[in-house]
């Protein structure tokens, strides 16, 4: 599925959905579409502001990527990095890794990333990319490789640049792109759906029933649907929005099969009454839902 994502206003804030209660939402754009280099990394940071901690293999793994062996081998000594930038750049990053120019900055918190990627993208006219970046801690020290900076020390200025093995994701505008030198085998990516339009409908475009996991098919959009909501929560526990519309919309295809509002309805049927944790409403599953 191909997107001009230069003329679609990505970026405008959703005030609706923010008066409404949904400040995750905030960037979830109006048209339905994807937009993993927004949604994906605004789920990491929901997750990472309610829970004080992310894990970013389970990020990549319920957005249909593949999971980072230096993650796992690195374990508590991981240091998950974000860089924004444009997409046009992303493409050069892959390769040529990180550049210093003046500074290198990265965050902890790809919400602060994700700022610099809107600009970018908006005054380069060349999308947006968000560049996830995996350092080792033990061969890193502060005043000699970089530098912390913001209210709250969460942006690292590094002194030099960083070569391209050191990038394990890129996120772009419409698709999340693994790069890093070895996939996990402990986590498998979720698989993306498939549908197609028949007589008005949404229907599976293999034959169902459609295997969905080891213990569940499904043979209608609804079915894929309920299924999905439930292992998001069985997976994750407690979940907001942000998180159930980045993972529904990174595992069908195509985008259009969901609307916003099917989605809304969806939580709220299967999922009991939202708690409020700090700024962000968050959302369990009925016990007898699945």
């Amino acid at each position: 599925m191909t997107t001009d994502f230069r003329t679609t206003e990505p970026w405008r804030r959703n005030r609706k959905l923010v008066k409404s209660g949904f400040r995750d939402l905030a960037y979830l754009p109006r048209s339905r579409t994807g937009w993993n280099a927004t949604l994906a990394a605004y789920a990491y940071s929901v997750r990472q502001h309610v829970l004080g901690s992310a894990d970013v293999n389970l990020w990549a793994t319920v957005h249909a990527s593949p999971a980072s062996a230096r993650v796992v081998e690195l374990g508590e000594h991981a240091l998950v990095l974000w860089h924004g930038t444009s997409a046009a750049r992303a493409e050069k990053i892959r390769t040529t890794g990180l550049f210093h120019k003046g500074g290198l900055w990265t965050t902890t918190d790809p919400g602060i990333a994700h700022s610099f990627s809107r600009g970018r993208g908006t005054r380069f006219d060349a999308g947006s990319a968000m560049v996830v970046i995996v350092l080792d801690r033990r061969e890193l020290e502060e005043g000699a490789h970089y530098e912390p900076q913001g209210r709250t020390g969460n942006v690292l200025r590094f002194f030099r640049g960083l070569p391209p093995e050191t990038i394990e994701w890129i996120c772009f505008d419409d698709h999340i792109e693994f790069t890093g030198t070895s996939k996990a085998t402990q986590a498998k990516p979720w698989g993306v759906a498939r549908f197609k339009k028949r007589h008005g409908h949404w229907v599976p475009r293999s034959k169902p029933p459609v295997r969905f996991d080891d213990d569940h098919d499904y043979d209608t959009f609804d079915a894929w649907l309920d299924l999905s909501l439930c292992r998001i929560f069985r997976t994750l526990g407690s979940a907001s929005a942000i998180e159930v519309f980045s993972s529904l919309y990174a595992t069908v295809d195509p985008w259009d099969v969901l609307e916003h509002e099917t989605i809304l309805n969806a939580i709220d049927r299967l999922c009991a009454r939202s708690r409020q944790r700090g700024k962000f409403r968050r959302f369990h599953l009925r016990e007898s839902r699945c």
